[in-house]
């Protein structure tokens, strides 16, 4: 029997999390950040014994309502008997039939989310998710670097967490110029005091900005550098500052999720790609 989940079980969640998932290391503040997001219509659906659950929600994609598979969690121990599928037909009965969507993503869902897509050494989930027609649609990836990188901050230039009111509204306001769709992301970065601005000592304009641990702590991203001033080091010197804070919560490692330009994070702080993950979707029939 499956029933909703509301914020007050987001304990029992991350329990769940952490005896399905083992390695993802999520935690409870970014479960209820993300899978009861506050912005978009949710759900969170799992058995009444605890044994499943299973998050999803709605965003608007290109003037259509989509629906994103967020999360999966299945105990070992109950594998095997159809509870996967329930959950996910669930996600999908409610996207299709009470919110019209046009189709289902599983991952991905930004600004939040867990992961792009589905992991590709999860074997599991990708015959689950195949069996009930999700398609196949292409991959993304993210790249680990060292929290012990560092790179010179260039001429003229300095790095300044937004902390202050001044600096917050600039560095949005960069954003948003340059990347709308990034805005939400910086916002939450601010409120972690994760998000890191480059800024021109001659004028004082935002030139450029970082961020990390906006829905996974260690996850950098979203990132950016004003247009006219790339290959000018700016880049490589946030992938410093951000190392710089990860190195003091003891990580050894940044996860650039879903990466855009390989070649950039190679390059410059010597990444690799880590993680691989396969995006699908279900459209609606």
């Amino acid at each position: 029997m499956l029933e909703r989940w509301d914020e007050t079980r987001a304990a029992e969640l991350t329990s769940l999390c952490d005896a399905a998932l083992p390695g993802e290391n999520l935690t409870e503040d970014e479960l209820r950040a993300v899978v009861w997001d506050g912005e978009s219509p949710t759900i969170v659906v799992g058995s009444a014994d605890g044994a499943g659950a299973a998050a999803g929600l709605v965003r608007p994609v290109g003037g259509r309502s989509v629906g994103f598979v967020q999360l999966v969690a299945v105990r070992p121990d109950a594998r095997r008997r159809g509870l996967g599928s329930a959950l996910v037909s669930a996600i999908r009965d409610w996207a299709f039939k009470e919110h019209g969507c046009d189709g289902i993503g599983v991952g991905g869902g930004s600004p939040y989310y867990l992961w792009p897509g589905v992991d590709v050494q999860a074997t599991a989930a990708l015959c689950l998710f195949e069996s009930l027609g999700f398609a196949p649609r292409g991959c993304e990836v993210n790249m680990a670097y060292p929290t012990r990188h560092r790179a010179e901050v260039p001429e003229g230039i300095e790095l300044r967490r937004a902390l202050e009111e001044d600096d917050v509204a600039s560095g949005l306001a960069f954003v948003d110029r340059h990347w709308p769709n990034w805005v939400a992301e910086a916002r939450r970065a601010v409120e972690h005091a994760s998000c890191h601005l480059a800024i021109a000592s001659s004028d004082g304009a935002v030139v450029g900005f970082g961020c990390h641990s906006v829905n996974r702590l260690g996850w950098l991203g979203p990132m950016g550098t004003d247009p006219e001033r790339r290959h000018g080091g700016l880049g490589n010197a946030l992938l410093g500052a951000i190392a710089t804070d990860l190195m003091a919560a003891g990580l050894e490692s940044v996860q650039v999720a879903w990466v855009g330009p390989v070649g950039f994070y190679a390059n410059a702080a010597g990444a690799s790609v880590s993680r691989t993950f396969r995006t699908l979707l279900l459209r609606r029939s």
